[in-house]
């Protein structure tokens, strides 16, 4: 008899080989599932990304910055409007001072004509009478002028302020060079999210390819299942040759029984080491596919990562400054309506007959009144009255003088007061917070921009981790190394016998053939054992067709 191989010690190298392919499997199959998960989770990143990008939010919040900008340009025009008009309200109050001194050369030298009247009528009682009412007008209206002159002064250099205010800030300049820094800067960001809309579209198309192939290694691995199961059947087979063994009649039955049980266990073991090398190597060859395209995956993720957020820092920027010309606006516009305010009070009261002017008009009147009286008296008093007739013509005259500069300055205020009005008015028709605009817009980019960012550092740490892992598995996760060598060990056990021809007198094999049978669950055993032991045994309905096909593209079963 020759001599047969110690099947339980194959047996125990074939559970050796068995433990290592489940282990290595399943070590592999959770790495790739972790792989799956990750790159879930970058297509979910990918799709935040998208959704931020497609938020009307963000649209529409640069559309509210550029119609600010319009507006605060629109500010600015009418600004520089309101300067012209408040310089020609500064021109009509500064020549106002000239006429008030006239007043005054006026009034002094009405004061004067006052004295002379004294001496001149000294003996008549009428003239010392209308030099003393002369005198009282006129030292009268010289203190009204004087509180009149104070209060115009007031008012000179209060809009000469504000008008030096508007000059200096140079607003046209400033609002033209933020206006096109900040559209500079919004142009900048649409390019970024186009960029970026492009980007996570190639991303995710990597993405969808990494995770696909994730998947169908994930079923591929059904190898190692397929392995193991094989390898029971095997060891199952063992079992059952060593008890069919122990009830063979003779020796010859027993060798022949053996002889026919080890070349079919060894077929079976040639063929399980066949097919398990061919599908490893698609699933290493996937693997390493699978390694390049996540490769792909941080390269793209780590592009869209870089720079994300320095279009919104110049943005930023650029409204800090816009905020910086907001401000001189409003620093102008309130030294502007401190003016206008001033101007309409100043020369409203100036302008009411209670007022100094409206009095210094009065005062005109009586001192013509005065002196025209003094005038017809001097005349019927002949020579005697001769030189207090001069001097009431010419206190008549300047009388006029003092008339007519008072009419020039009413004029004055009142278009000065008309141009404050109407600054007012302009200006309350073109108010717009600008400031309010400025920072709501830019919370809403800048929230977009958040949002966007956290969604592509999601990318980027899902894009590393992806590409981590599968090097990993690639690396470290070798589903055939030294798996191979220890099936091969088990078949040499057998003796290598890899004789699948029919054996003879397959009838006498019928029992163990039977029992063997009707463990195998893949169609491939059941061809080997037919070939072998016969095609008489009928085929268990624990396997159906079908079966085969969906578990493995019908290349295993």
């Amino acid at each position: 008899m020759s001599r047969q191989p110690d099947l339980r010690a194959v047996s125990d190298q074939l559970e050796a080989a068995r433990s290592q392919i489940e282990e290595r499997f399943v070590e592999g199959g959770k790495a790739l599932m972790a792989a799956y998960d990750i790159v879930a989770r970058l297509l979910a990143a990918i799709d935040g990304v998208t959704g931020a990008l497609d938020d009307n939010a963000c649209d529409k919040a640069a559309a509210r910055l550029t119609a600010t900008l319009k507006g605060l340009s629109d500010l600015a025009d009418t600004e520089a409007a309101a300067g012209q008009r408040l310089a020609s309200v500064l021109e009509d109050s500064e020549a106002i001072a000239p006429r008030i001194r006239d007043m005054q050369r006026s009034l002094r030298y009405l004061n004067t004509c006052a004295m002379e009247t004294r001496i001149a009528g000294a003996g008549v009682s009428e003239f010392a009478q209308f030099a003393d009412d002369v005198d009282k007008y006129v030292g009268s209206a010289i203190d009204q002028i004087e509180i009149f002159a104070d209060k115009v002064g007031q008012l000179s250099e209060q809009i000469a302020a504000a008008c030096s205010g508007g000059k200096d800030t140079g607003i046209a300049n400033q609002v033209a060079s933020v206006s096109s820094t900040l559209t500079a800067a919004l142009e900048a960001v649409h390019h970024r999210r186009n960029d970026l809309r492009k980007l996570a579209s190639g991303t995710a198309d990597v993405a969808k390819s990494v995770q696909e192939k994730v998947g169908k290694v994930l079923s591929a691995l059904q190898a190692g299942d397929v392995a193991r199961q094989r390898i029971e059947h095997v060891q199952a087979g063992i079992a059952m040759l060593l008890d069919e063994l122990t009830r063979c009649g003779s020796e010859r039955q027993a060798e022949a029984l053996s002889h026919a049980g080890i070349r079919l266990l060894s077929a079976q073991t040639s063929a399980l080491i066949k097919d398990f090398n061919e599908q490893t190597r698609v699933v290493v060859a996937t693997i390493e596919g699978l390694a390049g395209e996540a490769a792909r995956v941080l390269a793209l993720t780590g592009k869209a990562g870089c720079n994300g957020s320095g279009e919104v820092q110049v943005i930023e920027d650029a409204v800090g400054l816009t905020q910086g010309v907001v401000g001189d606006i409003e620093r102008s516009g309130t030294l502007a309506a401190a003016a206008y305010a001033c101007t309409k009070q100043v020369a409203t009261e100036l302008l009411s007959n209670m007022g100094n002017i409206g009095n210094i008009r009065s005062v005109r009147d009586d001192i013509r009144c005065l002196a025209i009286n003094a005038y017809l008296r001097s005349n019927r008093l002949g020579a005697k009255g001769r030189a207090v007739g001069v001097v009431a013509a010419e206190m008549n005259t300047y009388a006029a003088r003092l008339g007519t500069a008072a009419e020039d300055i009413l004029q004055r205020l009142s278009t000065m007061r008309e141009a404050a009005n109407g600054i007012d008015a302009e200006r309350e028709s073109h108010h717009v917070d600008i400031a309010s605009e400025l920072d709501g817009a830019v919370a809403t980019l800048r929230e977009a921009s958040a949002r966007t960012s956290l969604y592509l550092k999601e990318a980027e740490e899902s894009g590393n981790a992806v590409a981590d892992r599968i090097a990993h598995i690639a690396r470290h996760i070798d589903f055939s190394k030294d798996l191979g060598e220890h099936l091969h060990a088990c078949h040499r056990m057998f003796g290598s016998n890899d004789n699948i021809s029919p054996v003879e007198r397959s009838k006498d094999h019928e029992s163990f053939s039977e029992r063997l049978f009707a463990v195998y669950t893949m169609a491939a055993e059941r061809d080997i054992h037919q070939t072998i032991l016969g095609g008489s045994v009928p085929t268990p309905p624990a396997a159906p067709a079908q079966e085969s096909v969906d578990l493995f593209d019908d290349v295993l079963f």
